[in-house]
């Protein structure tokens, strides 16, 4: 019997291990938290840089990549989001929600919710090549839009504007 582990990582003392592969219909129920600001525009887990504004999520053993749909099961509020990123790292938690997902989800506030995760779309393994996310990154640049700034964003979605 072959394992599902691709590797194992070591983070305050405890070992994670990412899988392998996962199903479309894998479930994992648990804890959700979001991450904003302090991270904005460093770099995660797949190599690209975090953006708070965008449907992404931190986990710590799904494939990057794999993209999971999250209900919070207190509001029935649901969203998808795509795993690039590593943790969460605290207690019970089993998903770190980019800021925007948060909000969508109605748990800005209070920080954490609890949550049911759905696979919709199994992720990738391996990693592209730096030159090849590169071209990606390229191809998929957009041009910047000079009337509507980050700030303009974030005064947005906390309702200040």
């Amino acid at each position: 019997m072959q394992s599902n582990i691709a590797s194992s990582y070591k983070i305050n003392g405890q070992t994670y291990h990412t899988m392998k592969k996962v199903e479309v219909g894998h479930k994992q129920k648990g804890v959700a938290s979001w991450y904003g600001p302090g991270f904005n525009g460093k770099k995660t887990a797949s190599g690209e840089v975090y953006d708070m504004f965008d449907m992404t999520a931190a986990h710590s053993s799904l494939p990057l990549d794999t993209v999971v749909k999250v209900k919070n099961v207190r509001n029935d509020r649901e969203v998808v989001v795509r795993i690039n990123d590593r943790g969460p790292f605290v207690g019970d938690r089993v998903i770190d929600l980019s800021f925007t997902a948060a909000r969508e989800l109605g748990m800005i506030g209070p920080g954490t919710a609890p949550v049911n995760l759905v696979v919709i779309k199994p992720g990738e393994t391996r990693l592209a090549s730096k030159s090849q996310r590169k071209q990606l990154a390229k191809a998929e640049e957009k041009a910047p839009n000079p009337f509507f700034s980050t700030k303009r964003l974030w005064l947005l979605a906390w309702g200040k504007d």
